[in-house]
């Protein structure tokens, strides 16, 4: 009986070392862009079968947008495009613009990105996630792409709530360069996701504790589409009537 007890512990040690070595490696992995090529395939065989019209809004991101089921009714009736993949970090969408991006001709970019940066195994700092959409911004000018570029403030979740300090930082740092320039807004939206107790709300976020509810993506959708409607209600509408203006 005890021995058998001593193999079913090894056994279960032996697992649980195997299990934790493989989320690691399905962490580290997925932090590489090349993880989420299938799915940037996918896109572009759905482009060919279903070509969605250029001048669009085109949203890029990771989990948040591609979990945004209701996009198109939520946004009605701007043209919006979905480009939302995977666990996306915003080196990713660097790495894929020439693809996700740039073949729409968008009249503007929503970037909804950044928590997925600051959550990584190998660590991000503000300072370097700033780097990174300064590197996004431009890899997207030199693709010839010269619509306005909206960053959603990086978001908190329950579930990753010891990494909420460092993203609020880099909210900061990515706020004031949007401020001093012409082709960037920063919207916040974190702000709206606590309590006058500062605690986070609830509603807004699905069991995982995660992932935005529907709850979340309503909130979303009340910070975002009346900017999007007051620049951008007709085909002849620019974004940047009105630079720098305060969110």
């Amino acid at each position: 009986m005890r021995e058998t007890l001593i193999r079913l512990g090894i056994a279960a040690a032996v697992f649980v070392v195997l299990l934790f070595a493989f989320l690691v490696y399905v962490l580290l992995a997925s932090s590489s862009p090349d993880y989420w090529a299938g799915e940037i395939s996918e896109f572009e065989r759905q482009d060919v079968s279903n070509p969605p019209p250029k001048g669009g809004i085109v949203f890029v991101g990771g989990r948040d947008v591609r979990l945004w089921e209701t996009l198109e009714e939520d946004m009605a009736p701007l043209p919006v495009l979905n480009r939302g993949f995977g666990g996306a970090y915003l080196d990713h969408l660097t790495y894929f613009a020439a693809r996700i991006i740039k073949p729409y001709q968008p009249r503007a970019v929503v970037v909804i990105a950044g928590a997925e940066d600051m959550a990584d195994v190998q660590g991000r700092t503000p300072e370097e996630l700033l780097g990174g959409f300064k590197v996004f911004l431009s890899a997207l000018r030199a693709h010839e792409v010269s619509a306005p570029v909206i960053f959603i403030s990086i978001r908190p979740s329950p579930m990753r709530a010891a990494r909420w300090f460092g993203a609020k930082r880099a909210n900061g740092l990515i706020e004031a360069f949007a401020a001093a320039r012409d082709d960037v807004i920063y919207l916040d939206v974190a702000s709206l996701m606590f309590t006058e107790d500062e605690e986070m709300r609830d509603e807004i976020f699905r069991w995982d504790g995660l992932s935005l509810s529907p709850e979340g993506y309503s909130l979303l959708s009340s910070r975002l589409k009346p900017l999007l409607l007051r620049r951008f209600n007709s085909p002849q509408s620019n974004l940047l009537e009105e630079p720098n203006e305060q969110f």
